[in-house]
This record gives C-alpha cells, structure tokens and sequence, in this order.
C-alpha cells in the first residue's frame, strides 16, 4: 500500500475561524490513525509488518541449509504520519512529539498534563474553555484521542489518563468465531459484519471499542483456510471529531480493492522435500501424493538465490489435493565439493475476493518472492 499516495494530507492552512465539522471529516479522511495487529486465536500482539501465514513445515533433508526469505513489509508501506488536525473546539489542543509544546484553539486553556507517559514521548492534556473541558491523549505522533470530560466516568483528569495508557484491549478473533475482547474496561459497543465483503472463505470484521470515553476501531480480515488460525487487522484510536467508523472502514475498503491483489498476498517459506530434480532443471514429486502443476527453470527470485547453484526451478505442486508453490535450487556443499538440493515450499493465502481468485503464474511468483527478499539479503546462501 502506497502510504505516501493515499495519506497526502490536504488541510487548509491557517485553519477556518469557525470550522465546519463536516469539512474537519473530510479532512480527516486523509489522516492516519492505526496500527497493524495479528490476532491469533487466544493471543493479540501489536506489529508493523506483514505477517506470514500458513506455512508448511517438513523436516530439513539437510541441517546445513540456508533459510527461505518470509514476508517482510513492503518498502512502499511506512509508520503513517503523525496527525495535523487544524485547531477547532472540536479538536482544541495541539502537540509536537519533538519539540514537547503544545498549541491551543484561541479561547481555551491548558488546565493540568500528564507526561512524557511512555518512552515514545506520549502526552495526555486536559483543557477548557469555561464551559466545555477536553482531554486530549496523545499516545503515537499518527494517533489522538479527544474526550469530552463528561463523558468519562473517572474521578478525576489523572485517575482518567492512568486508566486509559495502562490498559489496552486484548483483541482475539478467528475467522469464523466471535470476537472477543479483554483488558480492563474495555466493550464492545459496535460490530460491522464483513465490511469489506471479501468473499468466503475470506471473512472481515470491523468493531468500536470503548473505555471511559476513548474509542478505538478495528478491522479484522481472514481466511478459514489458514491451518494456524491466524488472521491480520488494524486499530486506530479515535482522532477525528465527526467522523464515524464507516467513513474508516470505507477507505479501507477501497484501499484493499487496489492493493490486496493475488500477487501480494501473504506468505512464508518453509524446508520441504516433496520434490526433487530430475533430469536437468526438471522438477519431479518426491512422494506418491504429489502432482505436478507447472514449472519454470531459472526463476527470477535475485541472484542470492542463484548465485553458486549449477540449476534452480519454480514449480505449482499440489500436495494430497493441497495446492503449495516450490523454489528448488542445487548448490555446492561446502568445502567438500558436493552438490545438495534444497527446495522451499511456500502456501499462499487466497485472494480476498472472488474476482481475483485465480493462481499466480510461475513469473507472478518469482516477482512475489524478489519483492519480499531484501536487497542483497544472505537468505538463500
């Protein structure tokens, strides 16, 4: 995903005197305000990379073999930027992660703050104009989080800002099963079945959360498919005053129309020895429950997976029905001269939609791996 293409920021500058709510959505919309995640059925942990997913795992037929490359992040797909919201009575405090200042809407002010609460530098304020007070928490430079103080249910601003940095949600969710969510005082208060409309055995799920006046927003997304049971999404903390989930999964929506194509689908690589070379760089089962779909001699995956080999291949197998895309290569061993085959199986995940469902063709593939590998990686050697 093209963060730099879908994420310009358009907000007008100075902002207006008296904001238009709908115009702050709007502009909104081009902000950024989440986190990937991968939630495993029983255990939610936050990262910022792609996660590979069903891998095929076989024992090594030789302990001294080099490691396949997994998916990595996209070099296109960076930390959103940090949000730029004009100042308005709906959003009355700004603050600068690097400098530590804060800026307030005219008319407001500065009545107590908690910080720096994290290494990160995060920052909570409480402010007010007379007749409105606000707490603004500030956890990521991409994300904000505006609180009106009366809707929140604790004693006071600081008894607020420790409950909400010391407890976040615990997110588990399985495609096909309900979703849960622990930490304390957190409920869900909102669920959007398929919001996506992926087509089965792809699933999506979009939910609000809250506690104490703080929402945060998720998408899930997965297959059924997935022996492991794991599905990917994303949570943003509420930023935008006006905007609703809708207009969030939306975008997200039209993102994964351009951007989750069959050839950038998730992946991991894995020792296999169900195949083997034959004659050449011919590509042969090396068990009875494998067939021979496709194959192609001298992939184009970059040259650490070449370099040294005397022959390599791509192929499409099935394994007892099961469709898996393997990379064989042929190298010397050593300082004993001998020459050793290792061949890598990768399982992909199906596409999330039906009109785009289809197998990758051997180039597809190749190019799928090259763009995954690091440049100038020592994976394969």
């Amino acid at each position: 995903m093209d963060w730099q293409e879908t994420l310009e920021r358009a907000i007008p500058q100075p902002p207006p005197t008296h904001p238009d709510p709908a115009a702050l959505v709007a502009d909104g919309k081009k902000l950024v305000r989440r986190r990937r995640l991968a939630v495993v059925a029983g255990t939610a942990f936050a990262v910022a990379a792609v996660i590979g997913i069903g891998a095929v795992v076989v024992p090594s037929r030789d302990s001294a073999t080099p490691n396949p490359p997994i998916a990595t992040q996209s070099t296109a797909e960076e930390w959103p930027p940090e949000v730029d919201l004009p100042l308005s009575d709906l959003a009355p405090v700004k603050y600068d992660f690097e400098t530590g200042e804060t800026t307030l809407q005219d008319g407001w002010t500065e009545v107590d703050r908690v910080g720096a609460l994290t290494t990160s530098n995060s920052l909570a304020v409480e402010v007010t104009n007379g007749s409105k007070t606000v707490y603004a928490y500030f956890p990521v430079p991409s994300e904000v989080s505006f609180t009106d103080a009366s809707r929140t249910t604790s004693k006071d601003f600081r008894a607020w800002v420790d409950g909400v940095s010391t407890n976040q949600p615990d997110i588990t969710w399985e495609a096909g099963r309900e979703l849960s969510v622990g930490g304390t005082g957190w409920k869900v208060v909102r669920q959007i079945p398929n919001p996506l409309d992926f087509d089965p055995p792809w699933e999506s799920l979009g939910a609000v959360l809250e506690r104490d006046g703080v929402e945060q927003w998720i998408l899930l997304r997965g297959s059924r498919t997935t022996e492991d049971a794991v599905s990917q999404g994303m949570t943003g903390t509420y930023a935008v005053p006006g905007q609703t989930i809708d207009d969030w999964l939306a975008e997200a929506e039209e993102s994964d129309r351009k951007d989750y194509r069959p050839d950038r689908t998730d992946f991991e690589g894995a020792m296999t020895d169900v195949v083997e070379f034959g004659s050449g760089s011919e590509v042969v089962p090396a068990a009875d429950e494998v067939e021979i779909l496709d194959q192609a001699a001298d992939p184009d995956v970059g040259t650490s997976f070449s370099s040294g080999t005397s022959r390599t291949a791509a192929a499409r197998i099935t394994v007892d029905g099961k469709e898996q895309y393997v990379l064989v290569q042929e190298k010397e061993k050593g300082e004993t001269g001998r020459s050793a085959t290792w061949a890598f199986s990768y399982t992909l995940l199906p596409a999330p939609y039906a009109e785009d469902r289809r197998a990758l063709d051997l180039d597809e593939f190749a190019a799928m791996v090259k763009r995954r590998t690091p440049p100038g990686g020592e994976m394969w050697r």
